[in-house]
Formats: C-alpha cells, sequence, structure tokens
C-alpha cells in the first residue's frame, strides 16, 4: 500500500480492502500466485506474489492497449493544420 502511495507520487491511497479484494481476484483469474517462501526474519503477515506467464501475456496486452490511447491522445491534442483552399 505504502509503495503504492510512493509510484503515485501520494495520487493513489490503496486501501487494504481494495488492495486484497484484487490480490484475490488476480490469483482466481491465474494472473499472479503467492510464493511460498520469504526471509526468515520476514514479518510473517507479508505476502508475495509474481505475474504468472498469463499474467504477463494480459500486462502486456494492457500495455500496447494503453500505449495506443496515449498516441491518440497526443494526436488530438496537436494543433489543427490550416486546410489549404
Amino acid at each position: 500500500m505504502q509503495e503504492a502511495l510512493r509510484q503515485s507520487q501520494g495520487l493513489y491511497k490503496l486501501g487494504p480492502g481494495t488492495l486484497y479484494d484484487n490480490l484475490q481476484k488476480l490469483i482466481e483469474q491465474r494472473l499472479i500466485q503467492e510464493l511460498g517462501h520469504r526471509a526468515q526474519d520476514d514479518d510473517p503477515r507479508r505476502r508475495y506474489y509474481r505475474l504468472t506467464s498469463r499474467g504477463r501475456g494480459v500486462l502486456a496486452a494492457e500495455m500496447a492497449r494503453l500505449k495506443g490511447v496515449v498516441r491518440e491522445g497526443k494526436l488530438r491534442l496537436q494543433p489543427a493544420r490550416p486546410r489549404r483552399a
């Protein structure tokens, strides 16, 4: 939760309910899986996850989609060129 806040420069505050609900959905969709191992001195409440190969594919597709959205947005922000008569 703190990392999401840091990466968003304070714009996105993630609550525990939102985090754990979404983690469960990602597990059910087989996009992530929980890792069973952790350092011995780590907090036992802390959980670690990794993307599955399916998750990597979904992430790549979403990144490509968002890249297209950004490209379209940039085109729309360019000033209109005068039309020749």
